[in-house]
């Protein structure tokens, strides 16, 4: 069975109708806050938007296996702990979420470096940036400017960190 619905405005102009915005107009068919990550730390979220999350991974079993394992992944990278990862990926195996499989099994292709990655304090973060802010250049100035220019705002942003640190 395939249902193709076509929705031409957000918002509904009958001002006698309680329900205004589309997803409130169909039921069971879309949740408001459902496209958000399902990973945020409720800690730091207010109750009302814990009560929000809660509501959106309440009716689908997959959605909370998944909210689970996501959150058991962040714990291991933040806390630098690769010797629980084994673990964690024996248990993402147990689930049915085919996404999450795939993800995994990327993992295991490079199993020494994936595990080298939280637990030790090397990085390439800094970089990652560096990389970033050439890029972000190279897209600003695209067919403007030539290379004297583009290698004077490279040398320059590097002489001055990146634009998005804080100063």
């Amino acid at each position: 069975m395939l249902i193709e619905l076509t929705a031409r405005r957000l918002y509904c102009e009958n001002v006698r109708c309680s329900r205004r915005t589309f997803a409130e107009q169909v039921d069971g068919l879309t949740v408001r806050y459902g496209r958000r990550t399902p990973s945020g730390t409720p800690s730091a979220c207010a109750t009302e938007n814990v009560r929000q999350f809660a509501a959106v991974l309440a009716p689908c079993t997959e959605l909370t296996a998944l909210h689970g394992h996501v959150r058991a992944f962040a714990e291991i990278l933040t806390t630098r702990s690769g010797r629980h990862l084994k673990d964690w990926l024996t248990a993402t195996r147990t689930e049915d979420l085919p996404g999450l499989h795939t993800f995994t099994h990327g993992q295991e292709k490079d199993w020494d470096a994936v595990a080298q990655g939280p637990t030790t304090c090397w990085n390439s973060g800094p970089m990652e940036v560096r990389g970033n802010d050439i890029k972000m250049i190279k897209y600003q100035l695209f067919g403007r400017a030539k290379l004297p220019l583009l290698r004077k705002r490279v040398l320059l942003t590097a002489a001055q960190g990146s634009p998005r640190r804080p100063t």
